[in-house]
């Protein structure tokens, strides 16, 4: 695919940033699963930068994958009654329904591209 920036990329960088930080900002930075929200932050934040840099397909699937995680791994983990849940919800979902968007792009990138080829 062309190397284009979609806002997609850069809302998923941004989820990462707060996923990453939320652990100190909601004070469960010592909490038994603050390392998911670190470790699924960098994750996040690497792979849309990648996905910023030179747009590969597998970068959005990456992402989906790493979305329904966070939104999962709550119940997963065993935090589920915590009050911080909902941050892990948002995200998680924000970012799966982010990179399905982003991948459906893509597929109508190959259509268009297929039907007009340049």
């Amino acid at each position: 695919m062309k190397n284009t920036t979609r806002w997609q990329d850069w809302m998923i960088l941004i989820a990462g940033i707060w996923l990453f930080i939320s652990p100190w900002l909601f004070g469960f930075s010592r909490s038994n699963y603050s390392w998911d929200a670190l470790l699924m932050g960098i994750l996040l934040i690497i792979f849309s930068i990648a996905a910023i840099g030179n747009k590969r397909i597998w970068e959005e699937w990456v992402s989906l994958i790493i979305g329904a995680w966070i939104f999962i791994s709550p119940w997963v983990l065993g935090f589920a009654g915590a009050p911080d849940q909902w941050n892990f919800f948002i995200v998680g979902g924000a970012v799966f329904i982010l990179a399905i968007w982003d991948l459906s792009l893509y597929s109508n990138a190959n259509i268009h591209q297929t039907v007009h080829p340049s």
